[in-house]
């Protein structure tokens, strides 16, 4: 063979490659890539518990502020409500303001996003992707996210405040923070997560699977961090309270939690 095809040859092969090339990065990439912190997963669910617990999360009240809290912040309230909630949920101000996500089929009132399937307690952290869903595909963003139970006492002035002291730190993440699993998860009657977290969940969203039933622990498997900076604990409530409240003039008390 003369040179010249030879040349040709080896010129055809050279453009095949670099166009396979350009078609599996158009495939593989912009909005269609895996995120670059991708979902946590494990073949085994058991061995997600048997590993050595992560260093416990700061308090939030123990954290140097690195930068003046903000004077303006906006704010995405929102519970996973079921036909158990009391009727009378509403008359404390967070649960009013909240975004009320509800079965498709439930029969209480007052809900504002209606989903598409009926839940069950052991399928809330399917309940919890959907209602992300909607909120990352049809809803303003916001500078920080509050996941609320319907069953938190907390005044408005108290999640200001934590909002305030969060804003002022690099706490990405707030709440409950348990360390019994290969990555910190938030876990209490309220959790607190910025807008960063809020773009990396919504970035997940579309490749959520087989994610554990606990919707907390699902949230954790989002996230997929162990960096313990990223995180602050609220796990010694001050002015928030679960379930129980009781001063001088005032008795509160939920009789159930959850529709079991």
């Amino acid at each position: 063979m003369s040179s010249k095809p030879k040349l040709l040859l080896l010129l055809f092969v050279l453009v095949s490659v670099v166009t396979l090339k350009a078609i599996h990065h158009k495939l593989y990439s912009a909005d269609t890539r895996l995120p670059s912190n991708p979902i946590y997963r494990s073949d085994d669910p058991k061995a997600m518990t048997q590993v050595p617990p992560l260093p416990y999360a700061e308090e939030l009240s123990a954290l140097a502020p690195v930068r003046p809290a903000p004077k303006k912040v906006t704010t995405t309230v929102f519970m996973l409500r079921g036909d158990f909630s009391s009727p009378l949920f509403d008359l404390f101000t967070l649960q009013k303001r909240a975004i009320k996500f509800c079965d498709n089929d439930t029969k209480v009132e007052g809900c504002d996003v209606h989903l598409e399937k009926s839940y069950r307690w052991g399928t809330l952290s399917s309940k919890l992707v959907d209602s992300l869903k909607v909120m990352c595909n049809s809803m303003k963003r916001t500078d920080f996210y509050v996941k609320i139970d319907d069953d938190l006492i907390m005044s408005e002035t108290e999640l200001e405040r934590i909002i305030r002291t969060m804003g002022s730190t690099d706490c990405q993440v707030g709440g409950g923070i348990a360390v019994n699993y290969p990555f910190y998860w938030p876990v209490g009657q309220i959790y607190i997560f910025k807008r960063a977290v809020f773009d990396d969940i919504c970035q997940k969203l579309p490749y959520a699977a087989n994610l554990h039933s606990h919707e907390d622990i699902a949230l954790g498997m989002l996230i997929n961090s162990v960096d313990q900076k990223m995180f602050c604990s609220l796990d010694k409530p001050r002015s928030h309270w679960h379930k129980k409240y009781r001063d001088q003039r005032v008795r509160v008390e939920y009789l159930q939690q959850h529709n079991v």
